[in-house]
């Protein structure tokens, strides 16, 4: 049975309701229009006679809906109204300024996507994840599983970019892969959208997905996205804990990229002397030479730009990571979803979007979990006021007194609740190496006040 409220129907007939910014009168609605991101529908106001291109409810539009005048360009938009009367809402200029951009400024290349059919349906929900941000592609991505889990009746399509198309889960009836870098997904391009007018007459029918911005983590599991990868064991012998870095040269860790370079460096030794046999890996987009030790521990996968192989690459050691560590961006969303823990570097711009990057996976039902394994640590906007001995102590933290914590917080949930994991945990060279670290300076642990204090209470006992 599909639910009238999630998915919007587009053909034969558009099930879309909005008003004319003009009159307030019922919008006639006259065809569906995706030039590239944006999921629109073409309208004429019956009172006035002005014809608009209205938002359909998807990804942000869900939040912000715009309407844009098709004859000026004008755009409508009830929360700029409201900031012209002093309201706090000029946040959502990002996503008004690229539709009127690209209305106005038609892209007329070729796109013409390539479709590969798995198996075909009379009824199809199109799933659009272009976009002008690797996040928000991969994130409408994530909303694919939602259908093939619970409206198996209808067939997904997805409209997706080259960057993307290696994680499009199993199971969908058609991809339909967009030969556009992602941050070209912002463009009007009027062959995409007479391509994909025509495509989904060849339906009996066709609904749009809502593409939710930020789907909750009960309804994808990650390793339904992320296959087939490279077996990367061999690497990893004698090697633990897996510590990644999650690189970046446009969101940088200090004020110049040398003060970044520094920063990692100083990451890199803390932690050696914390984990003398860690693999310390290196990914993300970059250039620069971090002179970075040669070492047996240390892996820099970094390349200049995307690659299919190497991005294969990332997700196998993200999924044998012990901790990703990185600044506030789309380049946490999937080190988050797949290592153990994750600690991350928030730049002061980026308040108003924490927690946006992270990825949880199905498994994580406690909240103290989620607080236990996903740390972060505020920083002033060149985040230049975070020094490495503090990132590489929240590390050691992380990985070492995390899964100790999360057993002793289940206590009282079931009956016949044992500590068996414990020994294991406290007896693994990890957990003694990180707890070795943290103990000797007690500011940074319980244990070591504990012990002190333990210590006091014996030798007052004992009267010495």
């Amino acid at each position: 049975m599909i639910n009238r409220e999630r998915l919007i129907r587009i053909f034969p007939t558009i099930e879309f309701v909005a008003q004319c910014p003009h009159d307030g009168a019922n919008l006639n609605m006259l065809k569906p229009i995706i030039p590239g991101m944006r999921c629109l529908v073409e309208c004429a106001c019956p009172a006035c006679g002005n014809g608009y291109y209205a938002d359909l409810p998807v990804g942000q539009a869900l939040w912000s809906p715009m309407i844009i005048n098709r004859k000026s360009g004008e755009i409508y938009d009830p929360f700029r109204q409201l900031a012209e009367r002093g309201a706090a809402v000029w946040f959502f200029e990002w996503f008004r300024q690229p539709l009127q951009n690209s209305f106005l400024h038609p892209d007329s290349r070729k796109i013409v996507p390539t479709v590969q059919i798995f198996h075909r349906s009379e009824r199809i929900v199109v799933l659009n994840c272009l976009d002008f941000l690797y996040g928000h592609s991969l994130l409408k991505l994530l909303n694919a599983q939602r259908y093939l889990d619970h409206t198996p009746e209808l067939g997904c399509c997805v409209l997706v970019p080259t960057q993307l198309r290696h994680l499009v889960p199993d199971g969908v009836a058609e991809i339909w892969e967009v030969p556009l870098a992602i941050n070209e997904g912002w463009g009007w391009y009027p062959s995409l959208q007479t391509w994909i007018a025509h495509k989904i007459t060849q339906y009996r029918e066709c609904f749009l997905s809502p593409a939710y911005s930020h789907p909750s983590h009960h309804v994808y599991d990650l390793s339904r996205f992320v296959k087939n990868l490279p077996d990367v064991s061999e690497r990893l012998i004698g090697r633990q804990p897996v510590i990644m870095y999650c690189y970046r040269e446009d969101r940088l860790w200090g004020r110049t990229p040398a003060q970044q370079d520094r920063n990692i460096r100083a990451l890199y030794r803390q932690l050696t002397r914390i984990f003398p046999n860690l693999l310390f890996v290196l990914t993300g987009f970059g250039q620069r030479n971090i002179s970075l030790p040669p070492s047996a521990g240390v892996l820099d996968l970094r390349t200049p730009r995307f690659d299919l192989e190497r991005d294969l690459l990332w997700l196998a050691y993200m999924t044998h990571a012990d901790c990703a560590v990185g600044i506030h961006g789309s380049n946490m969303l999937l080190p988050s979803g797949l290592a153990k823990s994750t600690v991350e570097l928030v730049p002061r711009s980026r308040l108003g979007n924490s927690v946006q990057d992270f990825l949880f996976p199905p498994s994580l039902q406690a909240p103290r979990d989620a607080l236990l394994y996903y740390r972060m640590l505020y920083g002033n906007e060149t985040l230049s006021n975070i020094h490495p001995s503090m990132v590489a102590d929240l590390v050691a933290n992380a990985i070492s007194y995390s899964p100790m914590n999360a057993q002793w917080f289940q206590c009282g949930e079931q009956d016949a609740f044992e500590f068996a994991a414990w020994p294991a945990i406290c007896e693994h060279p990890v957990f003694k190496q990180a707890a070795t670290h943290l103990g000797s300076q007690p500011n940074l642990s319980w244990s070591g006040a504990m012990r002190a204090y333990l210590a006091e209470f014996f030798f007052r006992e004992k009267g010495e």
